[in-house]
């Protein structure tokens, strides 16, 4: 079931991403933080995490990272007060380089 409301389905049903598999598919978000930020959603609209959902995306994640050979981050956030804007499950994998410019405030990163 897709929301047409939400913008990750809506790019779910036209197509709009770069791979898909076990109810899983991935594309570059709109505003990606680093070159190949990928989003990893489900392709059922889940706005709420429940245990499958983010298993499938995070699992789907980790292998797409394991395959590219470089330093990333992993990140999913649920509700407004973790930062999440749209309200359907995700993970981000954020390919991270030296001096890539993003500073995440729990690793004692200070700005450049």
């Amino acid at each position: 079931m897709t929301n047409p409301d939400c913008p990750f389905c809506q790019r779910i049903t036209l197509g709009q991403y770069v791979g898909r598999v076990s109810g899983v598919a991935w594309f570059e978000p709109l505003n990606p933080v680093t070159p190949g930020h990928m989003l990893f959603v489900p392709v059922w609209h889940a706005e709420h995490p429940s245990a499958k959902a983010v298993r499938n995306v995070m699992f789907c994640a980790a292998h797409y990272a394991a395959g590219r050979g470089e330093d990333y981050n992993l990140i999913t956030s649920s509700g407004s007060a973790a930062t999440q804007t749209v309200p359907h499950v995700h993970a981000h994998y954020v390919p991270r380089r030296e001096g890539d410019g993003l500073h995440l405030p729990w690793t004692g990163q200070g700005a450049h």
